[in-house]
């Protein structure tokens, strides 16, 4: 998938090590789930979501950009990264059609594009809407 922020253009793939290292199919299918109960809004959540697109960039960026990566195993050099990327999308979110949501989906789009990381992906989502389903049974009395 090709990103443009600005003027650059980043290429965003989501390689098989860093995703599983960092947990990213587990914590994207948290905010995939995520719904608003009628009218209210949890900001909680979308302050959450909003630190987590960072992550989701800088993950996405470490297949083809070196001048974004860092040590998965000890973390080394993951916060310098980090700061990069919540440059990147917050130059993203001052553009002229900057939709947070859809960065968002986009992202998401790029993971599900490799085959086996779509399988996990699913596999996750499918447990927690297990979860979710089980804790809505009513009792019987």
């Amino acid at each position: 998938m090709k990103l443009k922020i600005g003027k650059q253009e980043f290429s965003i793939k989501f390689g098989y090590e860093p995703t599983l290292k960092e947990h990213l199919i587990s914590r994207f299918v948290k905010f995939t789930n995520m719904k608003a109960d009628g009218d209210s809004v949890d900001f909680d959540k979308i302050e959450d979501l909003l630190l987590f697109l960072p992550e989701i960039l800088l993950i996405g960026l470490q297949v083809h950009h070196k001048d974004f990566r860092y040590n998965y195993d000890t973390g080394e050099g993951k916060a310098e990264q980090l700061e990069k990327a919540f440059a990147l999308v917050d130059e993203y979110a001052n553009g002229e059609d900057a939709d947070i949501m859809e960065f968002f989906k986009q992202m998401q789009e790029a993971l599900l594009q490799d085959g086996f990381l779509r399988s996990l992906f699913n596999r996750e989502q499918e447990k927690i809407e297990e979860t979710e389903n089980i804790v809505q049974m009513p009792e019987k009395n």
